[in-house]
């Protein structure tokens, strides 16, 4: 087992692109090298979004959701995680609505996780959890993982996740740990095995994108560094490391150094594929950042539907981003040094964020 294609952000019939995606999605799985399997890093389904008395009311259409999940391929492995907008309930407003705004869904009612899950059904093969580990060839490594749970307001998220795990008696402290554990018990069962670690999570560790004219920088699960830490004292710099995930409706690849120590860095690679069917995001003007957390530098970005293929098959890992419209849109690729320094400055962002 060696090649796998990974997106999110998909499922969205309300805008976007997600037949187009789906179209050639399919036609990338009846070519060689052959596909093993999916992931699917969350956001598995967007509701439509209507504005009432002045105010943003959020309405879940059954119908669209399951269609949406019918467009996957249905004879291949997928393993999905969650995203933020499947964790997404009231939560002491009335803002959720079912087909229309005249069936309001109760407070802490977990409405899209449970159509979800009847969407999945019993006889698909999607395997939906909180994690998922694969090894691969050459020592590759696959963890997925939640990584909602570091946003600082994860206990919005709560009433969702116990929804999901059946379990009244989960706090986020609890997720937190039970995970961790899942990542050390892993690492420890491939011991003196890993070559590459793949971690696959939903949020980027850090992002970049364009919002109304100005660069924004995206940094939602800053308390998932300290797993990340974790993770480096355990295998330090004898493997590759690689993040891939989504939540920015964009392609985006870049190296990231984050800052373990005095002494240490931990280099990371990360793709962010947000680009499974849904409306897309502006690719940023700056492609740098450095602060006393980490340093990041954009490689590439595209204003563009698609998914990522990963080839294990030789020592290190190989990603291609498949487009799947052939028209507009933006590419920006920047080059590892620069020989115009000013330039360089010019697009750099040196100062501190909290």
């Amino acid at each position: 087992m060696s090649n796998f294609i990974h997106f999110g952000c998909w499922n969205n019939l309300n805008e976007g692109c997600l037949e187009t995606v789906m179209t050639r999605l399919n036609t990338r799985l009846d070519n060689l090298p052959l596909i093993d399997f999916l992931t699917v890093a969350g956001d598995n389904y967007y509701t439509l979004k209507e504005s009432y008395k002045g105010k943003k009311k959020k309405i879940i259409i059954p119908e669209k959701l399951n269609l949406g999940f019918d467009y996957l391929p249905k004879d291949i492995d997928i393993y999905m995680i969650l995203g933020n907008h499947d964790l997404e309930t009231n939560t002491g407003k009335n803002n959720f609505f079912i087909n229309n705004l005249e069936n309001s869904v109760s407070e802490n009612d977990c409405k899209v996780i449970e159509y979800e899950n009847i969407a999945v059904g019993d006889n698909r093969k999607i395997d939906y959890k909180l994690s998922h580990e694969k090894m691969l060839q050459n020592g590759t490594l696959v963890l997925m993982i939640d990584t909602s749970m570091y946003e600082s307001t994860a206990q919005l998220f709560l009433p969702c996740y116990k929804a999901f795990l059946h379990d009244e008696s989960i706090t986020i402290e609890k997720l937190q740990a039970q995970q961790l554990e899942f990542i050390k018990e892993t690492v420890d069962k491939y011991d003196g095995e890993i070559k590459n670690l793949i971690i696959i999570g939903h949020h980027p560790i850090i992002g970049l994108k364009l919002k109304k004219s100005e660069n924004k920088i995206v940094q939602d699960i800053v308390n998932f560094d300290n797993v990340l830490k974790e993770i480096y004292e355990l295998l330090k710099d004898s493997v590759n490391y690689f993040y891939l995930c989504a939540d920015v409706h964009l392609y985006q690849s870049g190296s990231i150094s984050l800052k373990i120590n005095e002494e240490s860095n931990m280099k990371i690679q990360q793709y962010i594929v947000g680009t499974g069917g849904t409306s897309l995001d502006k690719c940023p003007i700056d492609t740098e950042i450095e602060d006393e957390r980490l340093i990041y530098v954009m490689t590439e970005c595209k204003e563009k539907c698609g998914f990522l293929e990963c080839n294990t098959n030789s020592d290190i890992p190989k990603f291609i981003f498949y487009e799947a419209d052939f028209g507009g849109g933006k590419k920006i690729r920047m080059k590892k040094k620069t020989k115009n320094k000013k330039r360089r400055n010019n697009k750099s962002i040196k100062r501190k964020y909290k």
